[in-house]
């Protein structure tokens, strides 16, 4: 029985050091997995873009591109969906995969403050979406979620999802103590000064574009109401996002060891399950790189070099230590920089590429263009800052004007495109023009969104 065999792998991820949050599977359909895998959670506001992602799932998993196996959700406690279509050595495999996260959720300090009853919750946002589509037609309703979606991966981790409004406009009153001698000078020893708190918005450049927004911009309560759910859970995905790689290598690694460990494998188990796993850790394309796969590769190999450390005695921690050590205390970009050494990497024949003429438009061939260590690195790291999205600050709100800075850093310049498309939606919002301060190249740039259109200026 499955469920038998379900608690013997529990029992061994636990013996092996793992806490996971106590975890329930489900087995569900095709159609079901689908749906979940596009909202991202089993209930979720309903969106347009949610049924795009559905027929990308849907189709490619018809024609055998791609198979999802299972979903598992940062929830305490923790819920885990598998394929009724699985075979049991698949589903046993998926299962220790599935408690691997869970272990890592609990444990990765990224995690820490993130909502634990999402899965409750993001039913209780369905739901007012809902009421307001029945009052405000899903027209409208869709289109301020379409701005929200624009927007929600400008948001600020460091400041958290739950602030304050800025300080209101008022004056302060200080005494100051002058100096000691100041008598002596024909001075008073006590002075008033006057600060004025409040008076420019926002006070300090402002990174958190949502709530800027909901907060600040001249909308309806069921729009501001509908851009704070669609921000409380954009924070939900953000760990998932920074700690991909090490989340996957983890539950990657963990998959294999507790199947290495269990001993009630028939001969035939364990040739598929040898199978099933170097699909999920096969390298990837050749221009898309498996994150299963350099995780899981990164991972062996910090354990293989502790273990040699501690054996030596020039590590109090062996190589497992080490591990654990790893999955507490660090995301995607101070993995990859620490632990992918140049050794790994040139044995793993990592490289980047590009397309082959890069000032040609219309270029379409792609070619190696280096292998080197430092260039390797940055281009791993390059699309993990910041939510994957260009850094836009709100710097001021002048005689009305929005005004924003784009601050370049590895994405390089914006695709005006998408910031023409995006400043439309900014504009929506804020009723005034929206002013980007940017640079083209070196060449600065000022990109206005005004009620006669969009235009660059130089």
């Amino acid at each position: 029985m499955f469920e038998d065999r379900l608690v013997e792998i529990e029992k061994l991820a636990k013996e092996a050091g793992l806490n996971p949050f106590n975890t329930y599977f489900e087995v569900i359909p095709h159609d079901i997995m689908h749906e979940i895998a596009a909202y991202g959670l089993p209930t979720r506001a309903q969106h347009w873009s949610y049924g795009k992602v559905y027929n990308h799932h849907k189709i490619h998993g018809e024609m055998g591109l791609s198979k999802i196996y299972e979903i598992v959700l940062n929830n305490d406690p923790c819920y885990a969906f598998l394929l009724d279509s699985n075979e049991e050595i698949e589903n046993i495999l998926v299962a220790a995969h599935v408690l691997a996260h869970s272990d890592f959720f609990r444990n990765n300090v990224y995690f820490d403050g993130t909502n634990r009853n999402m899965v409750n919750e993001a039913v209780d946002h369905a739901q007012r979406i809902d009421e307001y589509i029945d009052r405000h037609g899903l027209e409208r309703v869709e289109h301020i979620m379409d701005i929200g979606f624009a927007l929600d991966r400008h948001i600020d981790s460091y400041k958290g999802l739950n602030r304050k409004r800025y300080p209101a406009r008022h004056v302060i009153e200080k005494e100051v103590v002058q100096s000691a001698y100041a008598d002596l000078f024909g001075e008073e020893r006590l002075s008033l000064t006057t600060e004025l708190i409040g008076d420019k918005l926002p006070p300090h450049p402002e990174k958190d574009l949502l709530w800027f927004l909901a907060n600040y911009a001249p909308i309806e309560d069921w729009e501001k109401d509908v851009l704070e759910i669609i921000r409380e859970e954009s924070y939900y995905f953000f760990p998932q996002f920074e700690t991909k790689v090490l989340n996957e290598g983890w539950a990657s690694y963990w998959h294999a060891e507790l199947l290495h460990r269990y001993q009630n494998l028939t001969p035939r188990e364990t040739i598929e399950f040898a199978k099933l796993h170097s699909g999920v850790v096969q390298p990837g394309s050749a221009v898309q790189l498996n994150p299963y796969y350099l995780g899981y590769k990164i991972l062996v190999n910090i354990r293989e070099r502790w273990d040699a450390m501690h054996a030596a005695g020039e590590s109090k921690l062996d190589g497992l230590g080490k591990l654990f050590e790893v999955r507490a205390t660090e995301n995607d970009i101070s993995f990859l920089s620490n632990y992918l050494t140049k050794e790994l990497a040139a044995k793993l024949k990592l490289f980047t590429y590009g397309y082959a003429d890069e000032e040609d438009e219309d270029e379409t061939d792609v070619e190696i263009k280096s292998r080197e260590y430092d260039e390797v690195i940055r281009q791993l790291l390059a699309p993990r800052y910041n939510y994957g999205a260009p850094k836009i600050i709100i710097t001021e709100v002048a005689k009305g004007e929005l005004h924003l800075r784009h601050e370049k850093g590895s994405l390089g310049d914006l695709d005006l495109r998408y910031a023409e498309k995006t400043m439309e939606y900014i504009h929506e919002l804020w009723k005034a023009t929206v002013i980007i301060h940017a640079t083209q190249g070196e060449r600065p740039v000022r990109m206005v969104y005004g009620h006669s259109g969009f235009k660059v200026e130089k």
